[in-house]
């Protein structure tokens, strides 16, 4: 999925398709630490739906990152 633009909207919507394709258990969510994943409305759309935990790629490890490459 691409979004047209990197918003916190977009990731959001993004998340609740994972969701919702996975209806059991805990999910695992592994981004870069970009602004639309660290923002106060992401923030406050996981704390509702705790299923989904968010760990962030280190600052400066952008080889961890796939995209990157």
């Amino acid at each position: 999925m691409t979004a047209s633009s990197p918003n916190s909207v977009f990731h959001q919507q993004f998340l609740q398709l994972i969701e919702d394709a996975n209806p059991d258990g805990k999910i695992w969510i592994v981004t870069d630490n970009l602004s639309s994943h660290t923002s106060l409305s992401t923030r406050t759309w996981l704390e509702d739906h705790p299923r989904i935990n968010h760990a962030f790629i280190p600052v400066g490890a952008c080889r961890l990152n796939l995209q990157e490459g």
